[in-house]
C-alpha cells in the first residue's frame, strides 16, 4: 500500500460516479489497471479500470459506503490509499489444502477494521473458499462456525469483549453444483452462501442503526437489571440485542418514543 499524492474528489458537474478527478495527483506514476483506490477509514475502495491521465482514472464501481459521497465531494477532496493488484489464486490454493487436511481458517469477512454499530458489506472471499475448497476436492464437507465479536466500550483501550459461536453452517450441495458452472452460476452460488452467512452472523451481534441508539439501549439495560444480582457479560450481551430488536420494531410507537427520550435525557 502508498498513501497517495494529492487529493481525489467526485465532480459532480461530469455526473458519472465512476470518474474520479484528482488534484496533485500523479496517477500515471502511481496507479496500474487493477489496482485499487482506498478512502479514508471504512468509507470503501474500488478497482481502477483505466488510468485517463495524472489527475483522472476511472473505477470500476461507484462508491457506496455510507458517508463515501460526502467525503469524495468536500471541498479540497480527500486522501486516498493506492493498492497494488494482489493474486489471490496462491492464497486460495494453501487455503483449500489446509481445509481438506482437516485445519481450520479463521476470516473476518467485512474485511477491514471499523468503528461502526452495525456491518459494513461482507467480502466473497469467505464464500470462494468454503465453496473453492468443496468442488477441489469432492466429498470434503466444510462447515462455517459463525462468530460474533462484541465490545462494551470498542474506543476504550483493553475493553470487555464477548465473543459467541453460532451452529456450524453446512453447504447445500446444491450451491457446489452452482459453483462448478463458473460464469453467473457461480457468482449466485457465491452470493447465497453470503447471505446464509449475514443472516447468521446477526443473531451473533448486536447491530444498531446509529451510536445514539445503541448508548440509549445500553443505557436502559443498566437501569432494567436485577436488584440483587449482576448480569454476566453473555447475559448483557444478549439483554442489549433484544432491546435493540424490539425498539427497532415497535420504534413508531409513541411509548416507545416516549421512553427513548427519558432515557436518552437521563
Amino acid at each position: 500500500m502508498q498513501v497517495g499524492k494529492g487529493k481525489i474528489f467526485l465532480d459532480e458537474n461530469k455526473a458519472d460516479p465512476l470518474r474520479i478527478t484528482g488534484i496533485n495527483t500523479e496517477f500515471t506514476k502511481q496507479l496500474k489497471v487493477g489496482y485499487q483506490i482506498s478512502l479514508p477509514r471504512e468509507y470503501g475502495l474500488s478497482e481502477v479500470t483505466e488510468i485517463i491521465s495524472d489527475t483522472e482514472i476511472v473505477i470500476k464501481k461507484e462508491f457506496k459506503e455510507p458517508n463515501a459521497l460526502e467525503v469524495l465531494t468536500q471541498p479540497g477532496g480527500t486522501s486516498y490509499i493506492c493498492m497494488p493488484y494482489v493474486d489471490q489464486s496462491n492464497l486460495y490454493e494453501i487455503v483449500f489444502e489446509m481445509l481438506n487436511a482437516g485445519k481450520c481458517i479463521g476470516v473476518f469477512p467485512e474485511g477491514r477494521s471499523h468503528d461502526r454499530s452495525e456491518f459494513i458489506p461482507l467480502k466473497a472471499g469467505v464464500a470462494f473458499m468454503t465453496l473453492g475448497a468443496m468442488a477441489a476436492n469432492p466429498g470434503l464437507d466444510v462447515k462455517i462456525v459463525p462468530c460474533g465479536l462484541n465490545y462494551f466500550q470498542p474506543h476504550k483501550f483493553r475493553s470487555r469483549a464477548v465473543i459467541e459461536f453460532g451452529s456450524p453452517i453446512s453447504i447445500p450441495p446444491e450451491l457446489i453444483e452452482k459453483y462448478n458452472k463458473n460464469g453467473s452460476d457461480r457468482r449466485e452460488a457465491c452470493n447465497k452462501l453470503m447471505t446464509i452467512i449475514y443472516e447468521r452472523l446477526k443473531l451473533l451481534a448486536v447491530i444498531a442503526p446509529d451510536y445514539e441508539t445503541l448508548s440509549v439501549v445500553r443505557t436502559a439495560r443498566r437501569l432494567c437489571r436485577p436488584e440483587h444480582r449482576k448480569l454476566e457479560i453473555d447475559e448483557m450481551i444478549d439483554l442489549d440485542r433484544r432491546l435493540i430488536n424490539g425498539y427497532i420494531k415497535f420504534k413508531n410507537d409513541s411509548k416507545v418514543q416516549g421512553i427513548y427520550k427519558k432515557v436518552k435525557e437521563y
